[in-house]
């Protein structure tokens, strides 16, 4: 029998992290969507959505991440879709420091 491990708190901490970087996404996208109408702008429409569409997939994923931690499942590598979601967040944080520095 394999004694069971403590992983110690980095792992709620890591779950912690991924709601507030979901939170601080959809505060800048409900600030790029609120200047997109304000300026009739659509490339900070279309930015701010795309913005937000990232932040629900941040929240996504750390609800899979804080459920798997609540079931004691062993969190091995992330899903496949995760990669996605960093990527889409990488592209969006991209195009909204392009728009602000513009």
């Amino acid at each position: 029998m394999i004694p069971h491990q403590d992983p110690g708190l980095q792992p709620q901490r890591t779950a912690l992290a991924w709601n507030r970087t979901g939170l601080s996404m959809a505060a800048v996208a409900l600030l790029m969507l609120r200047a997109g109408i304000q300026e009739h702008d659509a490339a900070a429409l279309a930015v701010g959505a795309l913005d937000m569409a990232c932040a629900l997939m941040m929240y996504a994923a750390a609800f899979w991440r804080r459920s798997s931690l609540h079931l004691d499942r062993v969190v091995q590598a992330p899903p496949a879709w995760m990669a996605g979601i960093s990527g889409a967040v990488a592209l969006a944080c991209a195009v909204s420091g392009w728009l602000i520095l513009r």
